[in-house]
């Protein structure tokens, strides 16, 4: 009997232990909420697919004369090109480029953890709309962090 009432504290004591384990991780993690620069298919001027975190002005301008290097000024369409480095990051995403339009890339989510920030990114195709070549991307600002940024 003395044996069985062990095995049964133990038992009690896993499950309470691995539900607040369980609470910690939840609680730990909060959403971060974005800022759109800019949303589309890049047309004309392509760039190498990319997962890109731009910490500067040099390289924010490097970025924008890329898009910008033909004559149909992609930046144009931005909500903003100007963006504080000292308080904000830019988070890049560019995905391959396509024979047809409908393709679109999304930036879903980012949850901060106490060590990291994950950032969900989703592909769609939503039919060949056109028959000319693009390429997704999507362009957002978040608070400045010294955290690393996971792509999933």
């Amino acid at each position: 009997m003395k044996k069985h009432l062990i095995i049964l504290l133990y038992s009690v004591l896993f499950i309470l232990t691995s539900c607040r384990n369980n609470d910690e991780k939840i609680e730990n993690k909060n959403q971060i909420n974005f800022q759109l620069i800019g949303k589309g298919n890049l047309i004309g001027n392509y760039v190498n697919p990319q997962n890109t975190i731009i910490t500067n002005s040099t390289q924010w301008n490097n970025f924008l004369n890329q898009i910008d290097s033909t004559t149909y000024q992609t930046s144009a369409s931005f909500i903003t090109t100007y963006i504080d480095f000292n308080e904000f990051i830019v988070i890049v995403v560019v995905d391959e480029t396509y024979p047809s339009g409908g393709h679109s890339i999304e930036i879903t989510k980012m949850e901060e953890y106490p060590k990291y920030i994950t950032i969900n990114v989703e592909k769609s195709l939503k039919g060949n709309v056109t028959s000319f070549i693009t390429q997704p991307y999507h362009i957002v600002k978040i608070p400045k962090t010294a955290k690393s940024l996971i792509f999933n």
